[in-house]
């Protein structure tokens, strides 16, 4: 029984680190917006711009965003360690 309280303690430790990951994540996505946009930001803003931006542009655009964004993004074996 041990060992399973154990694992469902690391589980509750994992889901809340997920949690605050997110929780960072969102927040450095805000404050990026809101330098960017300045007194103009607003959610509905930005959502506006990424919506149009993405659906209107050719799949190899598209490709290129996605291959610059992993190559920033850090590796999920090194987010699963933490």
């Amino acid at each position: 029984m041990n060992n399973i309280d154990m694992i469902r303690k690391k589980i509750e430790h994992l889901k809340k680190k997920e949690v605050e990951l997110e929780t960072k994540e969102a927040l450095t996505l805000y404050r990026r917006f809101h330098k960017i946009l300045g007194e103009e930001y607003s959610p509905e803003l930005v959502v506006g711009l990424v919506s149009h931006t993405w659906e209107n542009k050719s799949s190899k655009l598209k490709e290129v965003w996605l291959q610059k964004a992993n190559s920033f993004r850090p590796s999920q074996n090194l987010l699963q360690e933490n």
